[in-house]
């Protein structure tokens, strides 16, 4: 006999013990109920062989429905027989009981390149990684490593270790760009950003009316990948037949973004945590290490939690439009139930903005989707911090364990080396030499998507 939770679906197989506890959400024995027959063959989810970012250990799954109840309940994808509706966000990992969904494994391959003499293997590190490698080694939840990680990336072998940081603040100046343009025109508003495949794949399959209003640019690593191949590269004479770009992420979906990226292979925080150790590295005894150039702003960073990607694009738009910085007194940010809203007067302009996490949350956004002008879609709770690729821990501990990430992520912003992209000295000098301005023709070959219309 099989019983199901009804809190949160969790199902339980065999007899029930006096005193069961639900191991997923803790509820009680009589939180449960017998289930039919027929329930039972729709309890896990589905996932494909070509599925490029997730798989299931088989031998592990205890058909326990948990997979589905994150996937319709706190992601927000309807529940399909058609592996093509698969977001591939591995929300489902976090909260496997078992350990039976996993992410696809590259890091035996990028480990075999890394140890081809004449390969130049270049990693990008995505924000949120820095405050959630810890876990795997013991660490409080949330604590900022960002030189130990690239301490660990440099004893792996790696050639060369950038901040993804950097394409955040490109990201933000193009994206910036594209929003004026698009309210100067009054179209294709409100404008809605494009950083999370996860939220692409959703617009994709159930929301195409809204495709028109993505933005057109690549998403940080998308844009780094493309500077490092056409201009880095050849600046270093790195024969491009020889040149692997690994972008670390908090993030699966990013293994199917990257099939349409200049990234040759994505790892996730988890990936890295297993390679570190596998090679036997003790990363509590590295030595704190610098990124190598292509270095970003405290904006950039913040693109690793809910909220940071529209903060770093309406403080470059207000430049755009003022010339000023955007103070964070002048930026009004209201808690909503399902969304937070971003206020700020820009040449006596109300300008609103809103961020979303979680595609059940934008279903409700929809209808008022005309009140704002600028919208930021994440598919994780609480953004990239929360995302499928992250250390798996106790799924009790989770809402904390993300507030923490999320706090150590903005303290970064309170005293910046750099806080806003367009000072960025490295992002100036790119466009000065190389791409002109936002928007140019080269920008918009390297930077945007192919066929994209960014003149809104």
């Amino acid at each position: 006999m099989k019983y199901k939770c009804q809190k949160c679906s969790f199902i339980h197989d065999g007899e029930m013990p006096d005193g069961y506890i639900c191991p997923l959400c803790q509820s009680g024995l009589f939180d449960f109920k017998l289930i039919s027959e027929e329930e039972k063959i729709y309890n896990r989810i589905k996932l494909g062989i070509d599925n490029p970012s997730l798989d299931r250990i088989n031998d592990n799954c205890i058909n326990c429905g948990a997979c589905t109840n994150t996937c319709i309940n706190k992601v927000g994808a309807k529940k399909s027989e058609d592996n093509d509706t698969c977001l591939y966000c591995g929300g489902c990992i976090l909260t496997c009981p078992k350990g039976a969904l996993t992410t696809k494994y590259d890091y035996q391959t990028v480990w075999e390149l890394i140890n081809i003499p004449n390969k130049k293997v270049i990693c990008m590190t995505a924000p949120a990684v820095r405050v959630s490698l810890g876990d795997a080694f013991g660490y409080a939840p949330g604590e900022f490593l960002e030189k130990k990680m690239v301490s660990s990336l440099k004893a792996l072998g790696f050639d060369y270790v950038f901040d993804v940081s950097f394409g955040a603040d490109l990201t933000s100046v193009e994206e910036a760009s594209e929003l004026k343009m698009r309210i100067d025109n009054n179209k294709n508003l409100p404008m809605l950003s494009s950083c999370c495949p996860s939220w692409v794949k959703y617009a994709d399959v159930y929301h195409s009316d809204l495709k028109k209003n993505l933005s057109t640019a690549l998403s940080p690593i998308g844009m780094q990948s493309s500077i490092i191949k056409e201009i880095f590269a050849k600046e270093e004479n790195i024969n491009l037949d020889d040149l692997i770009i690994v972008a670390i992420t908090p993030c699966t979906s990013k293994k199917y973004e990257a099939l349409t990226t200049e990234v040759d292979y994505v790892l996730t925080t988890a990936e890295l945590g297993f390679m570190i150790r596998e090679q036997g590295i003790n990363f509590k005894s590295l030595e704190d290490v610098e990124f190598d150039s292509l270095l970003g702003s405290s904006s950039g960073i913040m693109f690793g939690t809910s909220g940071g990607v529209a903060l770093s694009v309406l403080r470059t738009y207000y430049f755009l439009e003022t010339g000023d910085n955007l103070s964070d007194y002048l930026l009004r940010i209201s808690d909503k139930d399902f969304y937070k809203e971003y206020s700020v007067k820009v040449n006596n302009k109300k300008i609103k903005c809103a961020v979303v996490a979680g595609m059940h949350n934008l279903e409700k956004l929809i209808p008022i989707l005309n009140e704002f002008v600028f919208i930021e879609v994440m598919n994780c709770p609480l953004g990239c911090a929360g995302g499928g690729g992250q250390i798996v821990m106790p799924i009790k501990d989770l809402p904390d364990i993300l507030n923490k990430r999320k706090k150590s992520l903005i303290s970064v912003d309170k005293k910046p080396k750099i806080k806003y992209p367009y000072d960025n000295h490295a992002v100036s000098q790119l466009y000065d030499e190389y791409l002109d301005h936002p928007l140019s023709e080269e920008s918009k070959k390297l930077l945007h998507h192919k066929g994209g219309d960014s003149d809104g």
